[in-house]
């Protein structure tokens, strides 16, 4: 199982990736820069959409929610399941990182 651990863009190891496949040191700083752009994206996604699921309905794609006053949170509906629509945005937001797959929307 691996450290949990803030994430950390190491250059050297970028350096030494780079260094084994190409030689090429400039092509580590465009690496980073991208890897560090993508990252900053991708929380401003998150960001922008956590607990408001009819801001992103409205601006990417409809999702079906509904607020749960039991559990105080809301709730997006996949097909015939259920899941924390935080949680279900976190899993969209980084599916690319987590490699798993996700079902986005109801068919």
């Amino acid at each position: 199982m691996n450290e949990l651990k803030p994430l950390d863009l190491d250059f050297g190891e970028i350096l030494k990736i780079v260094e084994a496949d190409f030689g090429d040191y400039r092509k580590a700083y465009e690496i980073e820069k991208y890897i560090k752009q993508r990252i900053k994206a991708v929380c401003e996604f998150y960001l922008r959409y956590k607990d408001k699921p009819a801001l992103f309905s409205d601006e990417q794609f409809t999702i079906d929610w509904k607020y749960d006053r039991l559990t105080g949170t809301y709730i997006v509906e996949l097909g015939n399941r259920y899941t924390e629509y935080n949680y279900w945005l976190f899993k969209l937001a980084f599916k690319s990182v987590l490699d798993e797959e996700l079902k986005v929307f109801n068919e």
